[in-house]
């Protein structure tokens, strides 16, 4: 009997011993299962999106930020009422009670979102209820300051912070941050210990988005809208989009899309508006490719003199008739037309001849100088190459392209194309971020004007911009371009609209005009095209009335000063005006001044500009902080006495 007992008592002690040895065991050593069961249990990681960087324009101004919100969220395992409390959320939120039911009923869920980014007045209504699961979390809102303005190019973000559309897509990068996971802790019974506060405040626990900068001078691209805006509704037109470069640098001034919609809205309106039509969109260009073809011909050393007969009115090649599209009154009584006079009457009959003069090969090679058939570089969503075909080309294919058919285009690469011609023949690369600045860091990337080659001569540049002259006097088809003291240069253009099922659609045209301003100095490339306008079709009555109104806007808002000009003008060399850069406070190292020159203040202070200034009696309109990175008028300039010095700074 006493054997039995002590086996009963080392059998317990042994049983004792090998509890308290396992307790060791799990107290001291880690256990995997263990320790993913208390993370199961007792841990919650939720993702949090760190504050998104700014959008500027060129000059500061908001066009994308973010502000605080909050977003309710549940732990349904809370939720004692699932049913009468998802009712009460149908109710104020506005939406489907099955919806918010079936996140909430489920005991086995600890975290569901219910609403993203609530207004004020709700979030109290809901804290008002005190309902147990029911809890807020602060995050970043994407909010759009001017609605509709610039929405194409901007695009948006989804209810997750990541950009879906436009430059919010290219520059998710730079724009998001980085992203941040919580831990949130819960106790024994499975409540998240954030109840005890009804928000998480993650400001420092992510690496905030940098801030951009953008080449968009906002002002005019409220004013582009506005004006593309007219058009569609005067001409009872599709759309309309319209670009502004600066031909010196590739900076896009101003890019606009016409029906627009409202950035801070997006979801409820037909995905088509979403795309930038300027970027990704190729279309026939139809004449304002005409300055290109005479390009062409200049580079092949055909010479400007060489008459081109009228044809009577048709020119048949292969069993193909070409006719001429935008007729005048005396035009019929041109019996033959020089290569100036075929760009000022807008000849297709013309132009197709020169074509035929230069040959497929050196036609081809001569546009892909110029960027067509090719993307540009741009840093945004689905560029378009657009359609240049490789030859060989059938004759009637080479006569049509010399007319801007049988080619496709998008707007950008014409509006460069100008610009080839307006700086004096280097082709730019486009862009639309001037500048990045990473907060975190306070790296600053400054984006800089880049030449992609050299297309044409000083000389063909002036010599087609004569042309282009011509082609908007009293005898040419872009008369109505003019503006009233400035000398432009441009050229209209006329285009059926392709069928996607092959040939044309009937009586659908677009309407176009493209060119720069000031002709002698030019400061805006600007290209503007009207989709299917129902009253009148030629881009002599509805696109060059358009591109005067906003090519007046453009000079005016940049302070340039009125001056009647001569062709003899636009051939003077622009090396001449620079050389007079040099002032006498320049010259004299800071005494007072009487020339008439705008001195170079690029890259100094707000003091440093303010003395010069005084010095040599200049009236100053300033924009913007830091150094100066532009000036109305440039270095070298005339300077306007009745005209204020327009001075643009940046940090």
């Amino acid at each position: 009997m006493k054997s039995r007992i002590y086996f009963i008592y080392y059998i317990l002690l042994i049983v004792f011993f090998s509890f308290l040895v396992r307790g060791a065991w799990l107290q001291f050593f880690s256990d995997t299962r263990l320790i993913t069961a208390k993370k199961k249990n007792f841990e919650k990681i939720i993702k949090l999106k760190p504050r998104r960087g700014t959008i500027y324009d060129r000059y500061g101004r908001e066009l994308a930020i973010s502000i605080t919100s909050y977003s309710l969220f549940a732990d349904p395992s809370m939720i004692h009422s699932p049913y009468s409390v998802a009712i009460k959320l149908s109710r104020l939120l506005k939406q489907s009670f099955k919806d918010i039911y079936n996140k909430i009923k489920n005991k086995e869920r600890r975290f569901v979102w219910l609403k993203r980014h609530i207004l004020d007045s709700k979030i109290n209504q809901i804290r008002s209820w005190h309902i147990d699961g029911l809890a807020f979390l602060e995050e970043p809102k994407r909010v759009y300051p001017n609605d509709s303005l610039l929405a194409q190019t901007l695009g948006f973000v989804g209810h997750d912070g990541y950009g879906l559309e436009g430059l919010e897509l290219s520059y998710n990068l730079e724009l998001s941050g980085e992203e941040k996971h919580v831990l949130v802790q819960k106790d024994a019974k499975g409540r998240p210990f954030l109840f005890s506060s009804t928000r998480i405040d993650p400001i420092t626990l992510r690496a905030n988005g940098a801030d951009i900068y953008l080449t968009i001078d906002s002002e005019l691209q409220f004013f582009l809208e506005k004006e593309l805006k007219k058009s569609v509704k005067k001409f009872s037109a599709h759309s309309a989009l319209g670009l502004i470069l600066n031909p010196e640098t590739g900076e896009i001034l101003a890019i606009a899309n016409v029906p627009s919609f409202n950035l801070n809205d997006p979801f409820h309106v037909p995905k088509r508006l979403f795309r930038n039509r300027v970027v990704t969109d190729a279309f026939e260009p139809g004449s304002t490719l005409k300055p290109f073809v005479a390009a062409a011909a200049l580079k092949k050393n055909i010479p400007l003199t060489k008459k081109y007969s009228n044809q009577r009115g048709a020119l048949v090649i292969d069993g193909h008739v070409i006719h001429e599209a935008e007729t005048h009154k005396d035009q019929n009584e041109i019996k033959t037309m020089d290569i100036r006079e075929i760009l000022t009457h807008s000849s297709n009959i013309g132009a197709a001849q020169i074509a035929l003069d230069i040959g497929d090969n050196f036609l081809y090679q001569s546009l892909t100088e110029f960027g067509f058939g090719s993307k540009l570089g741009l840093k945004f969503p689905s560029e378009s190459q657009g359609i240049l075909n490789l030859p060989p080309w059938k004759k009637h294919q080479l006569a049509t392209i010399g007319f801007g058919h049988s080619i496709a285009v998008t707007p950008l690469q014409l509006a460069m194309a100008f610009s080839v011609i307006a700086n004096g023949g280097v082709l730019k690369k486009p862009y639309l971020v001037k500048s990045i600045h990473y907060k975190e860091s306070g790296k600053k990337e400054v984006f800089k004007p880049v030449s992609l080659k050299v297309v044409l001569s000083k000389e063909q540049a002036k010599s087609i911009t004569v042309m282009l002259i011509s082609a908007m006097s009293d005898q040419g088809t872009g008369s109505r371009a003019r503006v009233k003291g400035f000398l432009a240069a441009g050229k209209t253009g006329t285009a059926q609209i392709v069928s996607e099922k092959g040939g044309y659609l009937p009586n659908q045209y677009i309407a176009s005009f493209a060119g720069f301003i000031p002709a002698q100095n030019p400061s805006f490339v600007i290209y503007l095209a009207i989709k299917d306008p129902k009253k009148y079709f030629y881009g002599s009555i509805v696109a060059a009335p358009t591109f005067a109104n906003i090519a007046k806007y453009a000079v005016r808002e940049a302070g340039l000063s009125p001056v009647l000009m001569s062709e003899k003008n636009v051939l003077r060399s622009k090396l001449n005006q620079k050389k007079k850069s040099l002032t006498s406070f320049e010259k004299a190292g800071g005494s007072k001044s009487t020339d008439p020159y705008m001195p170079d203040f690029i890259g100094l202070s707000l003091r440093s500009v303010y003395q010069k200034a005084r010095e040599m009696q200049i009236d100053l309109k300033v924009r913007g902080s830091g150094k100066v990175v532009r000036t109305i008028p440039i270095a070298g300039e005339a300077l306007n006495p009745h005209h204020p010095v327009q001075i643009f700074m940046q940090n």
